[in-house]
């Protein structure tokens, strides 16, 4: 007979039904070590069906484990708590299973462990899609000149970015490009690479965001067989791109570990696959991408210093779009042209309109965001001619537009109340008031919610929540 501490029967009571419904391989241990929550998604993960898992022990689930292999008993035993730790095993029935999951012990009100919990995340998916990737990779880019890529702007701003990117592109230094998400990081990192003397070897890029930590690493630096539980020798990037440039993007995504890592190769050119004991040279050229500053970054530690003034040798800063709006027609015609052929009538130009519409409003998501919306535009105008109007999704701008407007009104009212609203009870006019209130500290605050929260001296949840009861929307203020 099973025995379950009350409490842990009364808590898994509460949130079973929600465990149930989060669609992620979950499990809880009693103190004795067995089962007492076992969902659908860890069967599926273990191939060991749901109803045989509950009651019974954890090592009868899994003969071939031994207990110090087990975090899960660890946590019980231990009280040791594991964040985000992964493990590459052969699961019930044998198919290699790519597992990252946190595991904590669970304590009653006296501080006694009488069970353990773990959350996971099935990467086997994930691992397939990046070794198709890199099969990808070493088709397109080994030994190919790629053309230069098309970068659309008349402002002299975007035009000091290009000459300073063609210089640095000749000389074979690492290069950080700092810019907001959708300025346009990966096309300048393919200028320096078609500017440079490598332009005939691989330019691969990795998205360091979208991989966890051990996938970065045997991506990078490639894996010897034997390193892991099913690991196969494959080439890692780096010897991948040999000769060319490694594009890492989103470099401030990347944990401090590997950045050491990282850093060391570019100090010595040399690198350790993952289980090799022999080392690797390879002659490529770093450019890194980061959406972040990097004074924050550096200030709060998320960023190495060392590594930062390592790649600083050539660093470029892309303005957002809001900062040279003199591009945005130039943008909206080379997109407009661009999209022609995907839209079932014919769309030729942009009217007057709607180019003050494109100018007016800011674009945090910046020129990515701006083609999605002129797409979108196209697609829904119902007559052939000129671009009449831009349909800018509410959802998308997710308040970060500093384009309020009253439903009724196309200015922002006084913020002083108004003494003589007939009809309307004090609830009503307070109301009326802290709306407007709402209204002018998000136009000060540039539709930033984080600020404008804190000139208003509230939490950011208590805004969000104030801004859609009283139906705030995004809207074109005109002078």
């Amino acid at each position: 007979m099973m025995t379950i501490d009350p409490e842990l029967l009364q808590s898994l009571d509460i949130f079973k039904h929600f465990f149930d419904l989060i669609h992620q391989p979950i499990a809880i241990i009693n103190k004795e070590g067995k089962y007492i929550y076992y969902n659908q998604e860890s069967a599926e993960l273990d191939g060991y069906p749901m109803e045989q898992a509950i009651g019974k022990p954890i090592l009868k689930v899994y003969p071939k484990m031994r207990k110090e292999d087990s975090t899960m008993l660890q946590a019980l035993q231990q009280g040791k708590e594991y964040q985000d730790n992964y493990q590459s095993y052969y699961n019930h029935v044998g198919k290699l299973v790519d597992y990252m999951h946190t595991t904590v012990p669970l304590y009653n009100t006296n501080k006694e462990i009488i069970g353990a919990i773990e959350i996971g995340r099935n990467l086997s998916t994930v691992r397939q899609l990046q070794d198709q990737v890199f099969t990808l990779n070493s088709k397109l880019y080994q030994n190919k000149e790629q053309p230069l890529p098309e970068i659309v702007f008349v402002s002299q701003k975007m035009q000091q970015v290009i000459d300073q990117t063609n210089v640095l592109g000749a000389n074979d230094v690492p290069v950080l490009i700092v810019g907001e998400t959708g300025t346009g990081k990966e096309l300048f990192a393919r200028l320096i690479h078609q500017t440079s003397q490598r332009r005939q070897k691989p330019f691969i890029s990795l998205n360091c965001s979208a991989l966890p930590t051990t996938l970065i690493e045997s991506t990078l630096f490639g894996t010897v067989k034997g390193a892991f539980t099913g690991a196969e020798t494959r080439q890692g990037y780096l010897e991948l791109a040999n000769g060319g440039t490694l594009f890492l993007d989103e470099l401030n995504a990347m944990p401090l570990d590997m950045q050491s890592k990282l850093l060391r190769f570019l100090q010595e050119k040399t690198y350790w696959p993952l289980g090799g004991n022999k080392e690797m040279y390879s002659d490529v050229r770093i450019v890194a991408a980061m959406n972040e500053s990097p004074t924050e970054l550096l200030k709060t530690g998320k960023m190495r210093n060392d590594l930062f003034y390592r790649l600083n040798v050539g660093l470029i800063k892309l303005p957002a779009l809001r900062d040279r709006t003199e591009d945005i027609p130039v943008l909206a015609r080379y997109f407009i042209d661009k999209h022609k052929n995907d839209i079932n009538i014919i769309i030729s130009g942009i009217s007057e309109h709607a180019l003050q519409q494109l100018i007016s409003a800011p674009w945090p998501g910046n020129v990515r965001m701006l083609e999605n919306a002129i797409v979108r535009s196209m697609v829904l105008q119902s007559e052939p001619g000129e671009l009449q109007h831009i349909t800018l999704d509410d959802e998308l701008f997710d308040l970060n537009s500093s384009f309020y407007q009253d439903e009724n009104s196309s200015k922002p009212d006084q913020t002083t109340p108004n003494r003589s609203q007939h009809g309307k009870n004090l609830t009503q006019q307070v109301e009326n008031y802290e709306r407007q209130l709402i209204i002018d500290a998000l136009n000060q605050a540039n539709g930033k919610i984080i600020t404008a929260a804190k000139i208003l001296n509230i939490s950011r949840t208590t805004l969000q929540y104030k801004v859609k009861k009283y139906h705030i929307q995004m809207g074109v203020i005109n002078d």
